[in-house]
């Protein structure tokens, strides 16, 4: 009775107050009734899970494309909700009333320290772990216990696509039937990185030093060790070249949809889930497919190219492959760089942890073709210091409080503007963006 409550009131309250809402309390009213309501309610016959650092949202959104070009009815948590409340609104949308699942297929984001939970009450048949890395302080910085909260809560009957070229999410679910994806060292990449966290250095085997033959960025990359003979798993779907805007996978071609290295990794995953699902002829589906414009997007004003990309703020692996991103782009630029966490900088105590910043490679911002970076908001002082520390002449860098104010010294003679904002950034991004347009159109 609990649970037809809850299915009831859920479906009522989404149709009057939540309809074409970004929101999870549809399944939060689900939840208020039976608070086992994500275990009790009925699941698509293929229930594919996806979990991980960073890369998450993105891997999820590609799937929910291939899938629904495929002809298969998806249930898919669009709103990045990867909670309970969130899975539940995705399944209650394609459900009908008496508790019978109106999808084929069930793609959703789980937040991985959630992992146990989520994994019990849904338990799906695949599970992809995208990557594993240091996280917010406050919350899962320590690879070691994020792995541990996924290791706990994977089922035992459930088959893994786990991303080779990380040493740390590789060795989840050793028990179960998994499968890898790589990409080959290329021409054009040098064999050590700048990245200043490695974030692994021991073998998780034998606890000695790992050597590693070649490091991407991070504790992504080729390593083994001399003492046990430790390595990366053996990879099952693998790029061998990346070119022309299409990526070589086992010798089948597919179109690149975003040429950031750690996006390629996020639309491999993809790929190798859907292949391990028995999708035919996947390379087809990339050949008019977006990366979801809420992570990158891309926009002509006035001659000048402005790129957007999101990231998580207080994540230094994600902000410091958004940072090499926009450093590499074409011609002269800018960047901005409006990567407060909204909630920290709002509170009245705000956290005095702030070692993010110095846990980010801010030095791949030191080139000539970077004209001018400009930080803003209430820790605008500190990214200052660190990208003074990372050798950048302090002439290039101009640090505001308010994040609107950054459009009032653009340079005007510039091919590029780099944007990097916080995920909960969007509404002073959009002010930000609007203010750039009614600017060059007036120049």
């Amino acid at each position: 009775m609990k649970f037809f409550l809850g299915m009831l009131f859920s479906k009522f309250y989404y149709k009057f107050f939540e309809k074409n809402k970004k929101s999870d309390r549809m399944g939060m009213v689900a939840l208020t009734f039976d608070s086992d309501f994500l275990y009790h309610i009925a699941k698509p016959n293929l229930v594919i899970a996806v979990t991980g650092t960073n890369g998450k949202t993105t891997t999820c959104n590609i799937l929910n494309d291939i899938f629904t070009k495929a002809g298969f009815k998806v249930a898919f948590n669009s709103d990045g909700c990867n909670y309970r409340p969130g899975l539940s609104k995705a399944l209650i949308l394609n459900t009908s009333l008496f508790n019978k699942a109106k999808a084929d297929v069930a793609i959703l984001e789980f937040d991985e320290l959630h992992t146990k939970d989520l994994m019990t009450a849904v338990k799906p048949d695949i599970i992809c772990c995208t990557n594993l890395s240091m996280d917010t302080m406050g919350r899962n910085a320590h690879t070691d216990y994020v792995f541990s909260k996924i290791e706990e809560g994977i089922p035992k009957n459930a088959k893994l696509i786990l991303n080779s070229d990380d040493l740390i999410s590789s060795q989840l679910g050793k028990d179960n039937k998994r499968f890898f994806f790589s990409i080959q060292q290329q021409k054009n990449e040098k064999s050590k990185s700048l990245s200043i966290n490695s974030y692994i250095k021991l073998c998780p085997n034998c606890l000695n030093d790992l050597t590693f033959d070649f490091i991407r960025y991070n504790n992504i990359g080729r390593a083994h060790c001399e003492n046990c003979g430790f390595t990366n798993e053996k990879s099952s779907y693998t790029v061998t070249e990346i070119k022309d805007n299409y990526m070589f996978v086992n010798n089948k071609k597919y179109k690149i949809i975003n040429d950031a290295i750690f996006n390629i990794y996020n639309q491999l995953a993809a790929i190798a889930i859907a292949c391990e699902c028995g999708i035919e002829n996947l390379d087809i589906y990339f050949e008019k497919m977006e990366i979801v414009e809420s992570r990158y997007r891309t926009e002509i004003i006035n001659n000048i190219n402005l790129v957007l990309q999101m990231t998580k703020g207080q994540n230094s692996a994600s902000l410091s492959r958004a940072f090499n991103y926009v450093s590499n782009l074409k011609g002269k630029k800018n960047i901005i760089i409006i990567v407060d966490d909204l909630y920290d900088a709002k509170a009245t105590d705000r956290s005095e942890v702030i070692s993010y910043i110095y846990d980010t490679d801010y030095e791949c911002l030191n080139k000539d073709d970077i004209n001018k970076i400009l930080i803003a908001g209430v820790r605008h002082a500190d990214y200052k210091v660190r990208l003074l520390f990372a050798g950048i002449p302090e002439e290039k860098i101009v640090s505001l409080e308010k994040e609107i104010n950054v459009v009032d010294y653009l340079d005007e003679d510039v091919e590029t503007i780099g944007f990097i904002y916080d995920i909960y950034q969007h509404k002073n991004a959009k002010l930000i963006i609007d203010r750039i347009r009614e600017k060059r159109i007036w120049l």
